[in-house]
This record gives structure tokens, sequence and C-alpha cells, in this order.
């Protein structure tokens, strides 16, 4: 064969043009292009969070935690201080945790800090999801769909949250590209040991996410020319990678609680949430007005706050394991779907519409609240699953028609939707899906595109209708707030978030706009005892920040309205007992500090009013000893510590307060508050400048927010100024 000519060499002197050709840098190629395209979308991905973090910081919800977030960041700082073993089983995945601790050795108890960090793995999944996108389509529509996760709200929304969502979020489209990129047919022993592992972790968040397992199974045994032992090997080496992950948690598990609990004991919870007679799709409380935890500011592992067993041991008088208390949860469960089996079918079907529905249904925080206080989250409609549902739904007809790797994804959609309907829905939940619905959207573009280009009518036909069926799913009625229960659900928690950074003043304002929203009639009366709790919640709240004001008379009937309203709800009893207290109404305090021993989260709270009682009545002895006991019972009350320090020295024991003090510190007392007994300890021993460097370290935000601490600090002061 001839072999081909060689183009002759281009000679030394040609014409100008030829030169410039000549000397013109060679085109870019496309895999070089396409990373920095990629690069670009990770940088705008993240400069747009960037700047919301910056707005949330100046906002009133910047930096502020609660419900879930308060226990993942207590969590993490229990691993910090007392090792990363732990003493409890795991009732709320521990992958968030343990992460959240490694996070604040890097950057310290910065909440700012690790958003920050969040913001870039978020940003990575935008990447990671282009990635994929283009792998199974084309480079436009990955950049497409980098920009949608660029922008997308609920995203962005939870990077800004102290929450699991984002870190889930970011394996989870990690875990998709792993998968889009991964030559199956090959069967390499790493990359199918790794896909294991990454839903190992996925699952050590969330355990339902041990699901993902089926259609992983699918992809890497039904490879082409697979039989027998080589569909087995490859199998064995997935379930190997994910019990690397896993197995190591069920065996701490065990060793620490003496049960076998594979990943964690919240299912049965969950499960009567989800199934109840005031179940409705989404969270209901299943404690009636009470708390759902053990005592409110407990500092523990394993999120054991929240997993219900003092109400079990002071309501129903059952004092339970994790494991037995989740099997007694699920019997209740299986009790009431045999009572009531339309209910419950009915529940199901609702939630996995809701799933797919336009509407995002808030837990823990509400999206709209924070746009509405610190701007926008992302793009409208671009950004939201009004536009990605529809083209999700239509995807996954032909997503699973393809096969393979855009069959995982389908899969994976399914798995998500199916893995909630027993349970409920909530923003959180339904965020999971965005990672798989984002790729099949991408699908249904393509296969438009490529109709439309080919000219095809039928092809084009069935994307039309695939789509229009989509959009018909994602925009069926479903339950959702009023614009007045909205508006009154925003005006009470910025109460509380002002309450929460020392305004009591702007947060009295923001209290009156909801009572005045609720006199109307505009916030409703329903939600059961959700609703009861969030009521009774608005009126404490609102007690707190007249008392602080001084407007501890005004005060009087809120706490009386919040009782009413939540009869159950510890803190609102507790203060009106020491309202009754103060006012003199020393039986009436009495009888409601023996109602707190019935309620969860109730006794340690008892015991810190009787001890401020008897202080208040000039019996100091007494007042030492129910402190003491507070103590004993709950070692992360900063209140206790505090008082008994400060009964201590008000009785001349100096040296006893430092003992105190050095048990407050090895119990964990919050730095503002440690920093501050130092601070009074020092100045009384004539250490006037250890006194200064330990009030320099309490910052003025802390200060503001925490009278106890204000009057701790305000006598330091006090002091420092007569000893100059």
């Amino acid at each position: 064969m001839k072999p081909p000519a060689r183009r002759p060499n281009r000679p030394v002197g040609g014409s100008a043009a030829e030169g410039r050709r000549h000397t013109t840098p060679p085109r870019a190629a496309p895999r070089d292009r396409w990373r920095v395209a990629l690069a670009l979308l990770f940088v705008i991905a993240f400069a747009w969070r960037a700047a919301y973090l910056i707005r949330l910081a100046g906002s009133p919800l910047g930096g502020s935690l609660s419900e879930d977030s308060i226990i993942y960041w207590r969590w993490a700082g229990v691993l910090l201080d007392r090792g990363l073993w732990g003493q409890h089983p795991f009732f709320l995945g521990p992958l968030y945790p343990y992460a959240l601790a490694a996070l604040r050795v890097v950057v310290g108890n910065s909440v700012h800090a690790v958003l920050v960090i969040q913001a870039l793995w978020g940003a990575a999944a935008a990447a990671l999801l282009a990635d994929a996108a283009r792998r199974m389509t084309r480079p436009a529509i990955g950049v497409a769909v980098g920009a949608v996760i660029a922008f997308h709200e609920m995203a962005v929304f939870f990077d800004g949250l102290v929450l699991m969502e984002s870190l889930l979020f970011f394996l989870e489209a990690l875990l998709i590209w792993w998968v889009v990129r991964g030559g199956w047919q090959s069967g390499r022993a790493t990359a199918l040991a790794a896909l294991g592992a990454l839903i190992g972790l996925i699952t050590e968040a969330r355990a339902t996410s041990a699901l993902l397992l089926l259609p992983a199974l699918l992809l890497v045994a039904r490879g082409q020319g697979l039989r027998g032992r080589a569909a087995m090997a490859r199998v064995g080496l997935l379930l190997a990678g994910f019990a690397v992950v896993t197995l190591p948690v069920a065996v701490r598990n065990f060793a620490v609680g003496g049960e076998w609990i594979p990943f964690t004991y919240n299912g049965g919870f969950n499960l009567y949430v989800g199934n109840n007679p005031e179940a409705a799709g989404s969270f209901t409380s299943v404690t009636g007005t009470q708390i759902i935890g053990a005592s409110l500011g407990r500092d523990e592992d394993g999120g054991v706050e929240a997993d219900g067993r003092e109400y079990l041991k002071k309501v129903e008088h059952l004092d339970l394991s994790p494991a037995a208390s989740s099997a007694y949860w699920t019997r209740k469960t299986w009790d009431y779907a045999r009572q009531h089996p339309g209910h419950v079918a009915a529940l199901a079907g609702r939630r996995m519409l809701m799933m797919w529905n336009r509407r995002e249904y808030p837990q823990v925080e509400n999206a709209d609240e924070f746009r509405a206080v610190a701007g926008p989250l992302g793009l409208p409609v671009v950004g939201s699953f009004l536009l990605l549902g529809p083209l999700a739904l239509a995807g996954g007809w032909f997503a699973w028609k393809r096969g393979g790797v855009a069959r995982f994804v389908a899969g994976y959609a399914v798995v998500v939707t199916l893995a909630i309907a027993p349970f409920f829905v909530t923003d959180r939940y339904r965020h999971h899906l965005v990672p798989a619905a984002v790729l099949l959207a991408a699908v249904v573009v393509e296969e438009g595109l490529s109709a439309w280009r080919s000219r095809a009518t039928p092809g084009g036909g069935r994307v039309l209708a695939a789509i229009v069926a989509g959009c018909v799913i994602v925009n069926l009625p479903a339950p959702g707030l009023s614009a007045g229960k909205y508006a009154w659900g925003l005006a009470s928690d910025l109460g509380t978030r002002w309450s929460e950074r020392g305004r009591p003043d702007l947060a009295i304002a923001e209290f009156e706009r909801a009572i005045a929203l609720e006199r109307r009639g505009a916030a409703g009366r329903g939600g059961g005892a959700l609703g009861a709790i969030e009521r009774a919640n608005l009126h404490y709240n609102y007690a707190n920040a007249l008392a602080r004001t001084g407007r501890g008379n005004e005060a009087l009937p809120w706490y009386e309205r919040a009782v009413r309203e939540a009869p159950g709800l510890a803190p609102a009893v507790r203060a009106l007992a020491d309202a009754y207290a103060a006012a003199g109404r020393v039986a009436e305090a009495e009888s409601l500090y023996t109602s707190l021993e019935s309620k969860t989260g109730g006794h340690e709270l008892a015991l810190e009013g009787r001890g401020w009682m008897a202080a208040r009545a000039g019996r100091l002895d007494e007042a030492e000893r129910w402190f003491g006991q507070a103590v004993k019972e709950r070692p992360s009350s900063s209140e206790a510590w505090g008082a008994l320090i400060r009964l201590q020295v008000q009785g001349g024991r100096l040296a006893q307060a430092e003992s105190t003090l050095a048990g407050a510190r090895r119990a964990g007392l919050p730095p503002p508050m440690l920093r501050a007994h130092e601070a009074l300890l020092a100045v009384l021993s004539r250490r006037p400048d250890d006194a200064r460097r330990a009030l320099a370290e309490i910052p003025e935000l802390a200060i503001a927010n925490d009278p106890s601490l204000a009057e701790v600090v305000g006598v330091v002061r006090k002091l420092l100024a007569q000893q100059r």
C-alpha cells in the first residue's frame, strides 16, 4: 500500500497572510475549552453563594441556629470536647456532625466560616452535575445544567444553613458524576468499590439512601456479556465498598448501645410522624404540645435530643432503649394503618405528589423568609422546581429507554421518591431529588433538540406531550401556606431572631405585627398540636421580650396565654412559674414547678426555677442545693452553673467558687459565660488585668443577647472601675 504523501514544507518566505496564519496559536482542544467552562461555572456559582452569605450575615438571620441546626452544632462541639467515639447510638445521621467537627478544627467556631466552606462544595456540585450532563448529552446542555444549579434557589438556600443538605447534595452530585463517567463495562474493581463507598457515605447522612444500592446493582450486574460469577463479583465489589463505610458505624452503635442499629434508630419515629391522626403529608407533632426530645440545651452526641424517648418516659410511662423506642413507634404506625387504611394510603399518594409539586414545604427554615430578608436566593422560575420538575418527569420516560447510566439516574429519582412515601415531605427531603432531576431534564432537552433538528414530527410530539404531562403533575393542587399564615410566621420568626441578637425592642415590633394578624384571623387557627405550639411560642417569646425591656407586668398575661395554648410546653410553663414567683404568687409558682416534672425537658427546668425562687426569698443554702442538683443532672446548664458560682461568691467562698468554675469548664460551659465568671473571680481576687483579658474575649452580641451574662459583665465592669 502506498504511504500517504507528505505535505510540502511551508516556504520560509511566504505572503503576509500566510505568516499570520502560521503564527496564530492553535485553537483550544474541546476538552480544554470544557475545563475552562467548568472552572467558570464553579467561580460563578461560588461568587453568587458568597454574595448571598454576605447579605445573610448582615440580616437578623445571619449566624442564627434553630432546631436541627442547633443539634448538629452542639453535637460537633461534643465530638471536639469529649472525643469522636461518643456515648449514644445515632438517632440522626452522623456524617454531617462529624464533618462539621472537622471543619471547626480548621476554621474555628464561626458559623459564617463553615457556610463559606459549604458554598465551595455547593459550587463544586454545580460543576460536577454540569460535567455529568455534558457526558450524557452535549456540552451546551451541560453548561445550562451547571447554570441552573449555580442559581438554583434551594441549593443556595441550603448551602447557607447548618444542615446536612448541603454536604449530602454535594455527595449525591459526586455519585451521579461518578456513575456517568465510569466505564461500567470494564468492571474496574476500584470504580465499583468507590461507587459502593459513596452510597455508604450518603447513607450515613440519611439511612433511606441505602436504597440507592438497587439502581446501582442493576447498573453493575447487567453489563454486556456478564454471566454468573462475573456479575456476582461486580456485585460483591459494590457491596464491599458500601460495607467498608457502613459496617464500622453499625459496630460502633452496638458497642455504645448494646443493640444492633445498622444506621440510625429514627425510622419508627418518622413513620409515625407521617402516619397519625393529624398527619397531612408534611411534618406534624406526635408529642402533643410537649417538646419532642430530651432536655433543652443538653449537649449530647447522636442527636438524642430529638429521639422522643423522654416524652415516652414522662407521658406514656415507657422507659425504652433506642432500638425499642423505634420499634414502639413502628407498632403505633401499623396499628393506625390497620385501623385507618384509607387515610394512610391517601397520605402515601399525597406525599409522592408533594415530592413533585412546585411548592416547597419548610420544616426547619423557610426559604421565602430568607429571600425576603437577605435578598434573592437564585433565579426565579429557572432556579425553581416549577421549571425543573416538569422537565425531569418528562426526561424520566426517555432516560429509562436509554438503559445503562441514564436508567440509573431515573432509578435514583424513583428510589428517592418512594423512600419518602412512608414518612413525610419537607423541602429538605425533596431537595435530594434535584441532582437526578436536573440530569433527567437534560435528557428531555436533548431529545427535543434532536427532534427539532431532524424535523421528526412524531419525536417532537412525544417530547412535548411528556413535558405537558409533567407540567400538569407539578402544578396539581397541593396543601400550602396561605399569604396570611406566611406573613404571621415571618413576623413571629423575625421577632425571635431579633431577640437572639439582643434587640428586644425590634423583636417586640415583629411580635406585635404577628399578634395583630392573629387577632384579625389572617393566620388561621388550624394546625393541631403543631399549630398550638407555634402560637404558644409566639406568646412566650413576646413575653420574654417584654420582660427584657422592663415590662414584666405586661409579660405575665402573655405567659399565661402561651401555657393555655400549649400546656405541655415546658419552657413556657417554667417562665410562667418564674413570673408568678417574682410577683409573690408562690403557691401558684410551686404548683407549676411540680407540674414540670411530668413534661418533657421539665425536670431540670423545675430545679432551676426552684433555685431562683429560693434565692429571691433569701434562702441561699436551699438555692445552692437546687442549682447543685441541676448541674449534676444536666451538666450543660449554663444557667445553673452561673447561679451556683455567684451564690458561692455571695457567701464569700471564693475557693469553692473557683472549684465550681473548674467543674463548669470541664462540663463545657459556653465561652461567653465562662469568661464572664472567670472575670468575676479574677476581679474579686484583685487580679484586674486577668479580669480585663477575660472580658475582652466576650462578644458584645453575646452580652446583648443574654440578660444573665450582661448582669455578670456589668458587675465586673463596676468592680474594675472601683479598683482603679
